[in-house]
């Protein structure tokens, strides 16, 4: 049975197999199957943490299901592995055939499988009958699908990720499904506002390897006794009483962030890899039901963990990674009663790698060449509320302190709030001069690929303006010159909040 049959169903708002899709969730459904028409055979479906990447994959299933189609579902983690087999089973139409540790005398000719990818790998060649039409990967920006990719050339494909970031993407898909950002869902409602402070600091002593920070000098930075009583301070002082998912380096690292609160009087636990079943349960059972206001962790709950009522996320080491940065934050992102907003906390000075959490983020399948590293934003703290504001702003926009303008450089162990700068809140980005591109460019609110784009959607005569203030080079401006000739820059147009 051919996948060209999913692509003629027609779309209800709401759906019989028990899913209310929302508006934005149907649109992204309609641009895969118009993909697919179109001749992709591998598409990336983009939808961030907290938006439903689980629902819609699950939708089209159904009605791949109900058309006869084969359908192989993969994964690389138990949670994952969980969490979807419940969803798809949720849809009412057929129980999967699972392939995981353990399973014996799979049905390879089953309509419907579940598989770890790992299971699967190891596993291919005792499965010569098992050919989906339609191959759906959860995480799909993980490296770990390419030996599947590769296996079943054949079968149409939907990568589910929050984050297409990956050399494999450009090698692998052709299309990219990317119809609503964060900063959408926010003003929509369906995810909370992030009230984010990034503690000040050196991280110059951590060494990368294969693309992140090593756990090793990254213990070597964090296991400081200034450095574990100060995460408690902060969350005092920022989240007291709110119930707070912390993130930290490894499980030495965890196990001692939750002696550092216990110490204190606060109510902590800690998950990680050696936590039995059993504790795992009780602790997330307690913690989702208030009994434990503080959960450490180290790896275990950054996907396939869903607990709405996460009023503040403290980020207690540092990442290269942007998948694991956004992930780690929207943890807190759910939306949930009486809830208006979560505290973000970040001790690794990830904001400056990777911007704000709420970020706009133009998506792409192109291969992106490296890039040096940006310089850090000037920010300066305000004198009466120790918010994060831009150098520029004289009056500050949460207490209304007025303070002359000055550069003074922040201090190591400052924690400062991250925001976008006051006299920009309100404009939209098509209408900004280069001036006030430069000034968003500089708050941390963008970062400057972000405004390059917006630049190079102009004129050459923008180009030329904005490489002459912010000091490029000549051979900066030809490479972007012809890259305007090439092809054509869009990106999406907000009013700044």
């Amino acid at each position: 049975m051919s996948l060209i049959l999913i692509t003629k169903s027609r779309i209800k708002t709401t759906m019989s197999h028990h899913f209310k899709l929302r508006d934005y969730q149907i649109e992204t459904i309609k641009e895969l199957r118009n993909g697919f028409r179109k001749g992709h055979k591998r598409q990336v479906l983009c939808l961030p943490t907290g938006a439903g990447k689980t629902v819609v994959f699950s939708s089209m299933i159904s009605d791949a299901i109900k058309k006869g189609t084969r359908t192989l579902v993969v994964t690389d983690r138990v949670e994952l592995f969980d969490q979807t087999f419940k969803a798809i089973e949720k849809t009412g139409t057929i129980r999967p055939e699972l392939i995981a540790a353990g399973a014996q005398n799979i049905d390879q000719k089953h309509q419907l499988h579940v598989a770890m990818v790992e299971t699967l790998s190891r596993r291919l060649k005792s499965l010569p009958e098992l050919k989906p039409d339609l191959i759906v990967i959860d995480e799909a920006h993980k490296g770990n699908f390419t030996k599947i990719l590769k296996a079943f050339e054949d079968s149409f494909v939907i990568g589910a990720t929050a984050t297409p970031v990956g050399k494999h993407f450009p090698k692998f898909y052709t299309n990219i499904i990317d119809p609503i950002d964060i900063p959408d869902l926010v003003e929509k409602d369906f995810l909370s506002p992030c009230h984010a402070f990034q503690m000040q600091d050196d991280f110059s002593d951590l060494v990368t390897r294969r693309g992140e920070f090593t756990e090793s000098s990254m213990m070597m930075h964090y296991d400081k006794p200034k450095l574990y009583s100060g995460v408690v301070d902060e969350y005092k002082k920022r989240a007291k009483d709110k119930k707070t998912l912390v993130f930290n380096c490894n499980i030495e690292h965890a196990e001692k962030m939750n002696y550092e609160f216990r110490l204190a009087g606060i109510t902590s636990e800690v998950i990680t890899s050696k936590t039995n079943k059993a504790d795992r349960v009780r602790i997330l059972k307690a913690f989702s039901d208030g009994l434990i206001p503080v959960l450490n962790n180290c790896g275990i709950l950054t996907t396939g963990y869903d607990e709405p009522s996460i009023e503040c996320v403290i980020v207690n080491r540092a990442t290269q990674s942007l998948p694991l940065w956004l992930q780690m934050c929207g943890r807190g992102s759910r939306i949930y009663e009486g809830k208006d907003r979560f505290t973000l906390l970040d001790f690794g000075g990830n904001h400056d790698r990777h911007g704000l959490w709420a970020e706009k983020r133009a998506w792409s399948l192109e291969e992106k060449k490296k890039k040096k590293r940006e310089g850090v934003a000037p920010v300066k703290t305000c004198k009466g509320c120790e918010a994060m504001i831009a150098t520029s702003v004289r009056v500050c926009p949460y207490c209304g302190h007025v303070h002359e303008i000055s550069t003074k450089e922040l201090g190591k162990g400052d924690m400062v709030e991250v925001q976008t700068p006051q006299e920009l809140i309100g404009l939209k980005i098509s209408n900004l001069s280069i001036n006030e591109l430069i000034k968003l460019q500089k708050s941390k609110k963008y970062k400057a690929s972000f405004i390059w784009r917006v630049i190079k959607s102009r004129s050459e005569t923008d180009l030329k303006e904005y490489a002459l203030k912010m000091g490029y080079s000549k051979g900066w401006v030809y490479r972007q010159k012809k890259e305007m000739r090439e092809k054509n820059f869009s990106f999406k147009d907000y009013l700044l909040k």
